[in-house]
């Protein structure tokens, strides 16, 4: 009898602990974005508009392919995202890919279901104004726009040899599915910025010549002004994109 219910306390305990868990992690999106999002409830999240969008899909054991390709909000957050004041040299270990799974549903509910609705909130912004002034089109939901321009006044004050990292951007708003998927890559919604391509690594080109292993030349200054801002850095990625930036602040809280 004693040794039923030591057992029916564990169990008990055991799927407490997993409802505190679920509870933090509904948190840091709730946190991240209150203009949208309004509570955590029964597995569920509950936008401002009263939706409901399911937390936990419950399908157990799903392989990193199967997250990528069938994510859902609690996949989303499964992984940390290690900030550079945290470890500078950190090289992220096999699938260490915190950002890169997403529930779509998510993004086209605050950024715009389709190409038109996401056009409905783009704004024009000068990136750089002194040193590039490039034109670039970035959503304006989550204060994106301002937050890439503050970005851009930071950078603009590094000395000229770290700054000439970011001169070249190739853009930011690019309704399309990553490469070889059915995923929408999230240029498609204007929260994501590409810095210069030449002096980038990615994952898939290095693969293509037989040599995938990481390696990176965006200097760390750079990236701690977007992680400040709520912007994650595909050089953190096992996956490894150097040159890609992307608005995730639920991904940056502590």
């Amino acid at each position: 009898m004693l040794k039923k219910f030591i057992i029916n306390k564990s169990l008990a305990f055991f799927f407490i602990s997993l409802n505190l868990l679920a509870d933090e992690n509904a948190s840091k999106l709730l946190n991240a974005y209150p203009d949208f999002l309004k509570s955590y409830s029964d597995n569920n999240i509950i936008w401002n508009d009263e939706e409901k969008m399911i937390y936990d899909d419950k399908k157990e054991e799903k392989s990193f392919k199967d997250k990528l390709n069938n994510a859902s909000l609690k996949d989303q957050l499964s992984i940390k995202y290690l900030k550079i004041n945290e470890d500078k040299n950190h090289i992220p270990l096999e699938n260490e890919d915190a950002g890169r799974i997403r529930y779509e549903p998510f993004f086209k509910k605050m950024y715009g279901e389709n190409r038109n609705k996401v056009k409905d909130n783009l704004v024009k912004i000068v990136w750089l104004p002194k040193s590039s002034n490039k034109n670039l089109w970035v959503s304006k939901i989550n204060n994106i726009d301002k937050k890439l321009i503050a970005i851009s006044d930071e950078i603009e004050n590094l000395p000229s040899e770290i700054k000439a990292f970011a001169l070249h951007p190739s853009g930011v708003f690019n309704y399309r599915k990553i490469s070889n998927t059915n995923r929408l890559s999230v240029h498609s919604f204007g929260i994501a910025i590409d810095l210069n391509v030449k002096d980038s690594h990615y994952w898939i080109w290095d693969k293509a010549k037989g040599n995938m292993k990481y390696k990176n030349k965006i200097p760390f200054e750079i990236v701690e002004i977007f992680e400040r801002h709520g912007f994650i850095w595909g050089g953190r990625w096992y996956h490894y994109d150097t040159m890609h930036f992307e608005y995730r602040p639920e991904l940056l809280a502590n």
